[in-house]
């Protein structure tokens, strides 16, 4: 899918007017095509290492068009690892448009999805698991999450994984020596080294897993599903949150006949915040509709928050859902809402909610932090190193070869066949930085990048 020996070109920056556009261009011919497209303002400029030349763009008749820089990158310091130029004009779509038509025009190909991470990762100029990275970075929506993503861009994820790789890599070497040439005494591994190589394997394992919930709330997002009966105020306390008008909020019970969903930011948490359709009886096909996709968001939200009314008393259905909140493992986060009006029906009532009003904004600061604090309790938000799916599904594949090697050690296997469970728990691991792969695995990950990066 991917030709590495053509000169790609790419409109590096997002579609749209803008101060300024880059056109990129990287391969072989990258200087020369830059070059044709650039008439310098001094007849000896000449853009030289990261050194930028000012002077003018040109069309395909050779007028032109617009002015700006031309920057020319080495192999040796260019992101793809190959010769590369970008010619920085201003952020007309018009004139990036016909620059990129003039530079196909010089033999340029148009870079698809992910071309030149796929050339720097081709190119050893990073692995597997930092183009992920670089990619989530582009895709991050707080500033926490991007600093996350920059981490892993800047290879912590493979830093972690480097030693555990290294001691599986030096026991298969001595291990498969060790079976070849058995009357070498400089083959023999030390008694027990086998188990305690495993033990640490799967240790590393471990504590890479237990993390991975943490950070696929970071990566991804988390989803958080305000729910309760009709008219308690559930759109109210969205707006709030979101910081704006966005469901609509009436006295009529049962406005929300549909879930709303908008991005929020929770202490640098990305989070979905669905408000949901009262749960209640519905009485026509629409409100069913409605009730069951409230149902839905309800089961599959990471944090579900459940509003009463603290004006009223609790009605059956509400004392249900009070019980089943107090369940083990459930994540939802009692809320008595219109906090601002008496609260005489519950004065007998001993149930921890967070008290707020909608109306008044009181408590909405405590209901956040409260839900960010639910997602904490996933896991490590400090520095979680597994995010991506791929990722943790690769590790828990290595844990389990480890575990069948360790079994296999217990149960008197001979060495090769345990050597085989190791090997294949190294493949894994290294399915993650890309030492092992297949084009099919990198087709369909670089298919998911922005064009130009």
């Amino acid at each position: 899918m991917h030709d590495l020996d053509s000169t790609l070109v790419v409109v590096g920056t997002p579609p749209g007017r803008g101060g300024i556009g880059c056109l990129r261009l990287s391969g072989t011919e990258a200087e020369r095509i830059g070059r044709q497209l650039f008439l310098p303002a001094r007849a000896r400029s000449k853009a030289v290492g990261n050194g930028p030349a000012f002077g003018r763009f040109l069309d395909r008749a050779g007028r032109p068009i617009d002015h700006g820089f031309l920057v020319v990158f080495p192999p040796f310091r260019s992101y793809t690892g190959e010769a590369s130029v970008e010619l920085w004009a201003h952020g007309s779509p018009a004139v990036l448009a016909e620059m990129l038509d003039f530079a196909v025009a010089l033999g340029a190909r148009p870079a698809g999805p992910g071309e030149f991470t796929y050339r720097a990762l081709r190119n050893g100029r990073l692995d597997l698991s930092q183009a992920e990275a670089i990619r989530d970075l582009i895709d991050s929506r707080t500033a926490y999450q991007a600093r996350v993503a920059f981490s892993q861009a800047e290879g912590a994820l493979s830093r972690r994984l480097a030693p555990l790789r290294a001691v599986l890599e030096d026991y298969v070497a001595r291990g498969e020596a060790a079976v070849e040439f058995v009357e070498e005494a400089d083959t023999c591994l030390r008694d027990g080294a086998i188990a305690e190589t495993l033990e640490r394997g799967r240790r590393e394992c471990g504590e890479l897993l237990s993390a991975f919930e943490a950070g696929r709330v970071v990566r991804s997002g988390a989803i958080v599903a305000i729910t309760g009966r009709p008219n308690v105020g559930k759109s109210s306390i969205f707006n709030r949150l979101l910081g704006r008008d966005r469901s609509i909020v009436t006295e009529i019970p049962g406005t929300t006949r549909d879930t709303v969903e908008e991005d929020i930011d929770l202490s640098g948490i990305p989070a979905r915040l669905v408000d949901t359709a009262g749960l209640r009886e519905a009485e026509d096909p629409v409100e069913t509709e409605g009730v069951r996709r409230a149902e839905v968001a309800r089961r599959e939200a990471d944090v579900v928050v459940l509003v009463l009314d603290g004006s009223r008393p609790i009605e059956e259905a509400e004392d249900r859902a009070i019980k089943d909140a107090r369940d083990p493992g459930t994540r939802t986060i009692l809320v008595r809402n219109k906090a601002d009006l008496p609260r005489l029906a519950w004065s007998a009532r001993r149930i921890e909610a967070i008290d707020v009003s909608a109306r008044n904004g009181e408590g909405l600061a405590a209901l956040r932090e409260a839900i960010a604090r639910q997602l904490r309790e996933s896991g490590p938000l400090e520095d979680p190193i597994l995010t991506n799916a791929r990722h943790a599904e690769a590790v828990r594949e290595a844990d389990q070869a480890l575990a069948r090697a360790a079994d296999g050690v217990r149960n008197g296997l001979p060495d090769d066949l345990v050597l085989e469970d190791i090997k294949l728990a190294l493949r894994h691991l290294e399915e993650i930085t890309g030492e092992f792969t297949t084009e099919h695995l990198l087709d369909r990950i670089f298919s998911t990048f922005c064009i130009g990066k």
